[in-house]
């Protein structure tokens, strides 16, 4: 990896399609409840939220090893995004059937949602693929971040990591994230998506 060149950018619309991929090798787990068998359209979903600027492909960044996309950021600075439910639930019901429509829009709603201020920034998503992962990309997306979010004006920059993930938040502690406030789920969540709490981090800027 220390001769591959690693260029990290703001992402194109052609990009959609392998984030998308990328986004459910990591996050998968997560919401294929959701979308039940049907992981080519979980794929296809985010891939068309992305596209339509509903889970904000004008605030990722993408880091490419050798012109190869190796991670992707999604760092939402726009405070005054909304996204629109009317949009996710058509797009629900062109993938999946049934009462699987509602829980669908529920979940993807949800990670189309707004969480950053007018002072705070806020990481929606880090993802690094499998195959490069350890060489340092994850922390070149955040340092990225960070100077992304500095010239948007905000102050800090916070974010959610799960308690099945605990080499994501080392990596944030890292970086100079603090627990803010520990958030607990019920049996739903738990047995449903595979976890049972969340951390709220902020790290100054």
């Amino acid at each position: 990896m220390s001769c591959q060149k690693i260029v990290v950018r703001k992402a194109r619309q052609e990009d959609a399609p392998v984030l998308a991929h990328l986004y459910v090798e990591a996050f998968g787990s997560k919401i294929r409840w959701a979308f039940g068998s049907s992981e080519q359209a979980m794929s296809t979903m985010v891939a068309q939220l992305l596209e339509a600027d509903q889970m904000r492909l004008s605030e990722t960044l993408v880091a490419e090893v050798d012109g190869q996309v190796a991670g992707m950021a999604v760092l939402r600075r726009d405070q005054t995004h909304r996204h629109s439910l009317r949009a996710v639930w058509q797009l629900a019901r062109r993938h999946v059937r049934g009462w699987r429509v509602l829980t669908v829009t529920f979940i993807m709603s949800a990670l189309c949602s707004n969480f950053c201020t007018a002072t705070r920034a806020y990481l929606e998503t880090l993802a690094v693929d499998s195959r490069f992962r350890g060489h340092g990309i994850g922390t070149l997306l955040l340092e990225q971040c960070f100077e992304e979010a500095r010239q948007a004006g905000k102050r800090d920059i916070s974010l959610h990591v799960v308690d099945t993930n605990p080499r994501a938040k080392q990596l944030y502690e890292r970086m100079g994230f603090r627990t803010l406030r520990v958030e607990r789920f019920g049996w739903f969540v738990s047995r449903w998506m595979g976890f049972n709490t969340q951390e709220f981090m902020v790290r100054p800027l």
